[in-house]
């Protein structure tokens, strides 16, 4: 399932944070001091105090909160600190004196933390201290349920919390909780609660789980329009996302089996929402479709998909034959079987992997088997010869037996023909 890459893997590795991260949290994350800093040169000599801030806790999870958007525009070093850095926070979380427990920012950021995937040590201790106030407590409880896998309870407890009463940092988060917890019971709940986190958060790693979340749940509802209008969504503001690859596939399987890219406008629209990804990316979406489209016989499907990977594929590499392979595969079965031979050998030549190559021998075998005539059926020993027609019924059934239609004359090669006519259009309009 989509989902199970869907949590947010929030778990960063041991070293310094991105020079990015460091620049950003400066200001807010120094620690007490009185810095006397002189005027001018040249001036009266006095020197101006400057108060920094003490670091407090919620400091520490918003260094977690600009690391996780950094992974979701696609940040590589902050995807591979996750782990780390929530372990780094949570040794830190330990070293505050109680009192800074008292500040309600901290405590939400406690709970912020819990929710993000961190440890929910601190946030037991400071529940069994009574720090929470009345409001603040089903929140606190059911963050912390959550954190320890009781999803029921977790939900029942999040349930009494108006999310639109929360901070804005925060509110996202419970709003995404419940919508994972809810996954596998109510899918238009799931939509509804993916909306608020991704309307509530921004740019943020939850507003790119969000999306990833309501994707599966439409698909699941064979809900189209929104289908459409979250996978645009998703491909155009996180093209660059780590979790990607868990995204394509699904998004793949629903285009196939809902005919996108069987007709020139469905084509045009497949390409409108994934054309933000990168040229590797393109390629293995479009191996994806083509694939996946072969299977389900959808020929149109694979012919358009191989041939918009082969646009950004480098000539003469492994993904290039690749393309050859599946389109002259779909050209063989689909009654055009010169030009798929054709692209097949061509394959073959560049060199192909040994699934490709298995594809290669499978598309030949078919092929021979469609254009060879069928086999004699063995007539048995005891029935008698039909009876010879006389010359007068001869001479008939020849003046009005038609001579056999060319191969591509048949209803189905026609409209493969014709199919293939108008995805060579559609390229064509395309480049333009």
């Amino acid at each position: 399932m989509m989902r199970a890459a869907m949590l947010m893997c929030w778990f960063p590795r041991r070293g310094a944070l991105p020079a990015l991260l460091i620049a950003g949290l400066a200001s807010s994350l120094a620690t007490t001091s009185l810095a006397a800093q002189p005027i001018a040169a040249g001036g009266t000599g006095e020197r101006v105090p400057v108060v920094d801030v003490v670091r407090q806790p919620y400091h520490a999870v918003r260094t977690l909160s600009l690391l996780q958007e950094r992974v979701a525009q696609g940040d590589e070093t902050a995807f591979a600190m996750q782990k780390e850095v929530v372990q780094e926070i949570a040794d830190e979380l330990k070293t505050f004196p109680p009192s800074v427990w008292r500040e309600p920012r901290n405590r939400l950021a406690l709970i912020k933390y819990a929710l993000s995937g961190g440890d929910p040590e601190r946030l037991r201790a400071v529940h069994a201290q009574k720090l929470f106030t009345d409001a603040e407590r089903p929140l606190a409880e059911g963050a912390l349920a959550y954190a320890e896998g009781q999803r029921n309870l977790a939900l029942r407890l999040l349930e009494r919390v108006n999310v639109f009463t929360l901070p804005p940092s925060l509110a996202g988060h419970v709003a995404l909780v419940k919508a994972l917890v809810l996954a596998n019971s109510d899918l238009g709940r799931v939509i509804r609660l993916s909306d608020e986190a991704r309307l509530l958060s921004p740019g943020t790693l939850v507003e790119e789980t969000a999306l990833r979340l309501a994707m599966e749940a439409a698909i699941a509802q064979s809900n189209r329009e929104k289908f459409e209008a979250l996978a645009s969504r998703y491909f155009r503001r996180f093209p660059r996302s780590p979790y990607l690859g868990v995204v394509i596939r699904p998004v793949a399987v629903a285009m196939v089996e809902n005919d996108y890219a069987e007709k020139p406008e469905g084509a045009r629209w497949v390409h409108s929402v994934v054309h933000y990804l990168d040229p590797q990316k393109l390629v293995q979406f479009y191996a994806v479709l083509a694939e996946i489209g072969l299977r389900d016989a959808k020929l149109a499907t694979t012919i358009n998909a191989t041939r918009m990977a082969r646009k950004y594929a480098r000539d003469g590499s492994p993904e290039y034959a690749w393309t050859q392979a599946y389109e002259g595969a779909a050209l063989v079965i689909g009654l055009a079987p010169e030009e798929g031979l054709a692209l097949l050998n061509a394959a073959e030549a560049s060199g192909v992997p040994e699934t490709v190559g298995e594809l290669i021998a499978g598309a030949r075998a078919i092929s021979h088997l469609i254009r060879s005539p069928p086999p004699s059926l063995p007539v048995a020993a005891a029935e008698k010869p039909a009876a010879a027609p006389t010359p007068q019924k001869a001479r008939a059934d020849a003046a009005g037996s038609p001579t056999p239609a060319p191969a591509d004359q048949y209803p189905a090669a026609v409209k493969i023909q014709a199919r293939i006519a108008q995805i060579d259009q559609m390229l064509k309009d395309i480049e333009q």
